[in-house]
């Protein structure tokens, strides 16, 4: 059967996104699309807060759908983010700095990491991230939005966005076009004979039939009964999260921070008027009467039947990035890519083959916090540090480990210099730099890391204050 409508259960911010990225994309296909609402707070993206953060990537989500970023900033209490802080990850006393965009710059045919790595070697006490302009703004307070000119530093940085969920999800709905809104919340779904879902049936009665259905429910997946799910719980063993919003007066740092505590850690995401914070800690090892239980791992088929999980609905991992608003972004662009003629046909497979492989390359990158690090003494990180990760992660520890490489999987979310900053965060060192370092004399590199120090300095030094910046564009009061 023809595809004439689709249904998205869901008005949180991951079910308005599709509303607006399938009514542009569709626009004057006729077919028509319908938005249901589901009771309770919007965990469709997963119970973290109120704020989100998102990747530098997810420009692209506003750029193709017209979203402009200071309205968005005044809509949704928000602020700029150039990276992510880290504390007590390593071990206790620990401190580092995972930024967007570039992290040195390497010399010749030699990447800048095996420079590093040779001047550790010869009793220099270098740290990648000084040569981060990014990290060394964040430091500062400081942001100024990346030159567009690829010569100048000004343009060696990224920045992602600090977002009020409902504030991004009422902007969606007020851009969204072509969708018809239900405000009564559903009730059931109503199914045929081979288990497709045939029509939402709301509170009241009504019914609002469909061909396609999206389930942006969040972790409840309430259309995904017949979706097999995979569990991360030996990997990832917090369980429970509590959310809140505090209310801070003055000027928000340009990062997240996710600070580790002996069960778990607390994400604060830093919002205009407050922090919007997570405490995401395993049972185990803490209790909360507040706490919302969790279940991190995803869908086997997110597109299962006539159903299509989107958002925590297919895959729930905590959030030590901005990387749930990326899946959202990223499964809207798929479907839309794979747009198929009937709601069983054979794209299925493919869309689930990759959404799976992406889901699995960001649980990768998250374990790897847990699994390198060094707070002994306490149960829950001892037994993180002891655990067995999936092949593909040990395979890339132990490369990185024996010389510094780094293989990439296919629908890796964080590139290669990410994936090496985050490990040199965690205190995991090479024990041989890249041969090819010895190509260019020590004099040498030092000139060079020195003048590029300089260089970023100088520059983070000439940026405006981070609430200058947002008072500029009316945002941050």
């Amino acid at each position: 059967m023809a595809i004439r409508r689709i249904v998205i259960l869901g008005g949180g911010v991951a079910g308005w996104m599709s509303a607006l990225a399938l009514g542009r994309a569709l626009a004057g296909c006729a077919i028509a699309i319908d938005l249901v609402e589901t009771e309770g707070p919007d965990h469709s993206i997963g119970p973290f807060g109120p704020g989100e953060s998102t990747l530098p990537a997810f420009h692209k989500f506003l750029g193709d759908e017209g979203v402009d970023e200071d309205a968005l900033l005044r809509a949704s209490r928000g602020t700029f983010a150039l990276g992510a802080a880290f504390s007590g990850w390593a071990d206790r006393q620990s401190a580092w700095f995972l930024p967007f965009g570039d992290i040195g710059v390497g010399m010749g045919t030699v990447a800048f990491s095996p420079l590093v790595a040779r001047l550790r070697a010869a009793g220099h006490p270098v740290r990648p991230t000084d040569f981060s302009l990014a990290a060394v703004a964040a430091a500062a307070g400081r942001f100024a939005r990346p030159s567009l000119d690829r010569r100048s530093v000004l343009s060696s940085y990224g920045y992602g966005l600090h977002l009020d969920k409902a504030g991004f999800a009422g902007m969606c709905r007020t851009q969204a076009s072509g969708v018809t809104h239900h405000a009564a919340p559903f009730a059931r779904a109503i199914r045929v004979a081979n288990g497709h879902v045939s029509a939402l049936e709301l509170v009241g009665g009504e019914q609002v039939p469909g061909d396609l259905f999206l389930d942006c429910s969040g972790p409840a997946a309430l259309l995904c009964e017949a979706h097999g799910f995979e569990s991360w719980s030996a990997w990832l063993a917090c369980d429970r999260v509590v959310e809140r919003a505090t209310q801070q007066e003055g000027i928000p740092p340009p990062y997240t921070h996710a600070a580790a505590h002996p069960a778990g850690w607390l994400r604060s995401v830093p919002l205009a008027g407050g922090p919007s914070e997570a405490m995401v800690f395993a049972s185990a090892h803490h209790s909360d009467t507040a706490a919302i239980e969790i279940h991190q791992g995803r869908r086997t088929r997110a597109w299962h039947g006539n159903v299509i999980a989107i958002g925590a609905a297919a895959a729930l991992v905590e959030p030590l990035y901005g990387h749930n608003l990326h899946l959202v972004h990223s499964a809207i662009q798929r479907l839309v890519t794979l747009f198929p003629t009937r709601a069983d046909g054979p794209e299925a497979a493919e869309y689930n083959r990759i959404t799976a492989e992406e889901a699995d390359r960001v649980r990768d990158f998250v374990i790897a916090h847990y699994k390198t690090n060094a707070r002994t003494g306490e149960p829950f990180w001892d037994a993180a540090r002891a655990m067995s990760v999936p092949d593909t992660l040990q395979y890339k520890l132990d490369l990185y480990a024996s010389r510094g490489r780094m293989p990439m999987y296919d629908e890796e979310l964080f590139d290669r210099a990410e994936w090496i900053a985050m490990l040199d965060g965690q205190g995991l060192h090479p024990r041989r730099y890249d041969a090819l370092a010895d190509t260019i004399p020590e004099p040498a590199i030092i000139q060079h890391v020195t003048r590029l120090r300089e260089m970023i300095v100088d520059a983070a030094k000439a940026m405006p204050n981070h609430g200058a910046t947002l008072a500029q564009i009316g945002a941050g009061a």
